[in-house]
């Protein structure tokens, strides 16, 4: 999914996300399919850097697939919605995966959360992709590798690569 992305800078003067912390990620936000505004506004509230928030939502939902965010096309796993909730993790945090705006403050609500346990963007969105257990294993050395659809993740969401430039990395591949 390689997307289509815009500078920071501009999304930040167009209104979207003003003023909210940046992470980097080579300056890329999607391009605004009509979330961008809502996508912002909650990573506002939780403190997460707008253009990482803009690409994890990118990334989760399929470069932004009505189908995927409406709940019609589903996961492998069977996640669901805009930020790709499991149906249980879903019902159990309130949450309706399918509405975009509740997906979005739940999801970065989640995401802050991690960020506080690990104290750091790169293995918070790990956790939120492989699970924050699999990742407290992985860095208390009681799991050996990180799986390359987890580290591609963390480049493609953190580090702003495309879907192409984060496979050229070998990321995906062990």
């Amino acid at each position: 999914m390689s997307g289509k992305f815009v500078d920071v800078k501009k999304a930040a003067s167009d209104g979207v996300g003003a003023g909210l912390p940046i992470i980097g990620g080579g300056g890329r936000v999607p391009t605004d399919k009509g979330y961008n505004a809502m996508i912002a506004k909650a990573a506002q509230k939780w403190g997460v850097p707008v253009d990482l928030a803009l690409r994890q939502a990118q990334q989760e939902s399929g470069n932004f697939d009505p189908n995927v965010i409406s709940g019609k096309k589903k996961s492998g796993a069977g996640a669901v919605g805009l930020f790709q909730f499991m149906p249980l993790t879903a019902k159990a945090l309130g949450v309706d995966p399918t509405n975009p705006t509740q997906s979005a403050d739940k999801a970065m609500g989640y995401l802050a959360q991690l960020f506080k346990k690990f104290g750091d963007w790169k293995k918070a969105v790990w956790a939120y992709n492989w699970g924050e257990g699999n990742v407290a294993k992985y860095l208390a050395g009681q799991k050996k590798a990180l799986p390359g659809e987890t580290r591609k993740y963390g480049l493609i969401v953190v580090d702003g690569y495309t879907n192409e430039e984060a496979s050229q990395t070998g990321a995906d591949v062990l």
